[in-house]
C-alpha cells in the first residue's frame, strides 16, 4: 500500500486563519436587521462547522421562524458583503504553527482545502497569508449541495485530488485536519482518518478525532504524528 497520507485537506476557519470573529461579526450584524439576536455563545457553541447556509437555516428553526427563499439569500448576500469589509479593514494572519506546517506538508503531499466558507473568501485570506499555492484545490461552499458537517465536501475535494493524479483515492488514505466536533464525526463516519485541532473547541471535545492537537506548531504535530513528513526540503520521501 502506498504510504499514508495520500492526500491531506484542511478546513479552514479555524485551522488556517482565526477568522471566526470576523464571520461571528459579520453574521450578528446582519441578523440583528433581521430582528434576531445571535450572541457569541451561540454562534461559537451551535454554529461552528456549518456553512452560511446551513448556520441560517440553525438559527431560523430554532426560534421557530418561517424563513423564506427570499429572506435566506438577502442575508446570505448581506453576509458575504459585509464579511468582505471586514476583511478590508483587519489583517488576516495564519493560526500558529500554520505557514510553516503547510510549507512543509504541500512538497511532500497533496493538500486541498474544504471550508463552508465561499471562494471568494478563502481566496482573500489565503493571499494574504501567501499559501495559496501550496493548496492543489478548493472545495468551497458553492461548490456543494450539502454543507458541513455533511462529508461531501470532503468526499469531493479528494475525488478531485484523484483526478488531478490520475489515480482513485480512498477516504481511508487521507487525513482531515478540522476544529469542529459535529464534522469530525460526520467524515469520520465517511471512511476519513481526522486530526482535530483545539481553538474553536477544546481539545477534549475533539475526542472523536483519530489525532488531536492544541494548535498546529511543529513540536505538536511532531508529537502526535511523527509519521507526517513536514521537512521544508525540495526532495520528496521515498
Amino acid at each position: 500500500m502506498s504510504r499514508w497520507p495520500a492526500a491531506i485537506v484542511f478546513d479552514f476557519d479555524g485551522v488556517i486563519v482565526n477568522s471566526e470573529p470576523l464571520h461571528f461579526e459579520a453574521l450578528r450584524a446582519v441578523l440583528h436587521d433581521e430582528g434576531i439576536e445571535l450572541t457569541e455563545r451561540e454562534y461559537y457553541e451551535e454554529l461552528i462547522g456549518f456553512d452560511d447556509r446551513g448556520a441560517v437555516l440553525h438559527l431560523y428553526e430554532k426560534r421557530n421562524l418561517p424563513l423564506e427563499q427570499k429572506v435566506k439569500l438577502r442575508i446570505l448576500g448581506r453576509k458575504s458583503r459585509t464579511l468582505r469589509a471586514l476583511m478590508q479593514s483587519r489583517p488576516i494572519h495564519a493560526l500558529p504553527g500554520v505557514e510553516e506546517l503547510v510549507r512543509g506538508l504541500w512538497r511532500n503531499y497533496p493538500l486541498a482545502i474544504c471550508s463552508g466558507a465561499l471562494r471568494e473568501e478563502i481566496d482573500v485570506m489565503l493571499e494574504a497569508i501567501s499559501l495559496r499555492d501550496c493548496f492543489r484545490l478548493i472545495v468551497a461552499a458553492e461548490d456543494v449541495s450539502q454543507g458541513k458537517p455533511d462529508p461531501e465536501g470532503y468526499l469531493l475535494a479528494i475525488k478531485q485530488l484523484g483526478k488531478a493524479m490520475h489515480r482513485n483515492i480512498e477516504p481511508k488514505e487521507c487525513l482531515i485536519v478540522e476544529d469542529a466536533p459535529q464534522v469530525i464525526r460526520a467524515v469520520k463516519q465517511a471512511g476519513f482518518k481526522t486530526l482535530g485541532v483545539a481553538g474553536s473547541f477544546a481539545t477534549d471535545q475533539l475526542s472523536d478525532a483519530d489525532f488531536v492537537l492544541s494548535d498546529l506548531t511543529s513540536i505538536e504535530v511532531r508529537r502526535v504524528l511523527p509519521i507526517l513528513n513536514t521537512r521544508l526540503s525540495q526532495d520528496s520521501p521515498e
